[in-house]
């Protein structure tokens, strides 16, 4: 029997606890029906602030796109009418008898095309681009001057490419200097490839191609001379560099091309001065760093 009431009571207690966490479920569902409300107006919101957001921006985009697009078009116009101002000065000016003539008044000097071959003037800059100079005098506007440079840049960067795969650092030092005293550091670069060779013969067809034969011909000097720096002389024979240390701290330079007679160049504090800088990786870190002082007396 006293079981039997024990059992009972916990059948009973168990009820009220049952009843009790009903009771607390159903108040914590009420009371959550509002924060369900307010997180889901908050999502709205967020949602309604991200669509505006992104429309803002969508409509920057639109008007920095109108507004480059008006750029554009003023400096259009801007060069039109100073192209037109240059033009009627040119009509308004009469021609002279005779040529070349100088007028104090124009803006500009009256020459024959065939005088422009005596100019002297660097096309190129280190990297192939065209410099200032050569734009003025070729008379190349930006439209057509960036695709020319981007081509020329372009060659001049595999030139480099292909000279460096061709250079290494020897121990055989060219005889003008290697018995010497100093430490001596000396590289050759091996003969031009077909491929190398072929880099200059394009680059002169780009230039003929944008340039026209006319101004190829009157330019071919400036042209050239821009051309064989940038890239090399093309020669079939390997070219060698000695370098020495002298004991002032300087440096003193000996090279040869194939067979020729060699030459000397002195004196100068840093070897970088006198190697193109696609071939600086081959200098040895004890000929970059500054000699010590000399004791004094």
């Amino acid at each position: 029997m006293k079981r039997i009431l024990l059992i009972t009571a916990a059948l009973l207690m168990g009820c009220l606890v049952l009843r009790r966490t009903g009771i607390e479920s159903s108040r914590l569902r009420e009371n959550s029906l509002p924060l369900e409300g307010q997180v889901l107006a908050a999502s709205n919101q967020l949602a309604a602030a991200l669509s505006s957001v992104d429309s803002r921006r969508q409509d920057l985009t639109r008007e920095t796109a109108e507004s480059e697009s008006m750029v554009a078009e003023l400096a259009h116009v801007a060069r039109r009418r100073s192209q037109a101002l240059a033009e009627a000065v040119v009509t308004s000016t009469p021609l002279p008898n005779k040529m070349p003539a100088w007028n104090p008044e124009s803006p500009y000097i009256w020459l024959e095309k065939p005088l422009l071959k005596g100019l002297s003037f660097v096309v190129f800059g280190l990297n192939g681009s065209l410099s200032p100079p050569g734009l003025e005098f070729l008379a190349l506007q930006p439209g057509e001057a960036n695709p020319l440079s981007e081509s020329l840049k372009r060659l001049v960067i595999e030139h480099k490419r292909q000279e460096a795969s061709r250079s290494r650092v020897v121990q055989e030092h060219l005889p003008d200097i290697a018995n010497d005293p100093g430490p001596k550091f000396t590289v050759r670069i091996d003969p031009v490839t077909e491929v190398s060779l072929g880099l200059r013969t394009e680059a002169e067809a780009v230039l003929t191609e944008h340039l026209g034969l006319q101004r190829m011909e009157l330019f071919n000097g400036p042209i050239t001379d821009g051309l064989s720096k940038l890239f090399g002389k093309q020669s079939l024979g390997a070219r060698t560099l000695s370098f020495v240390r002298i004991p002032n701290g300087l440096f003193m330079m000996v090279q040869q091309q194939g067979d020729s007679e060699t030459s000397r160049d002195c004196c100068f504090p840093d070897i970088r001065q006198k190697l193109p800088e696609h071939l600086h990786h081959l200098i040895p870190p004890e000929f970059l760093e500054k000699p010590p002082e000399p004791d004094q007396p």
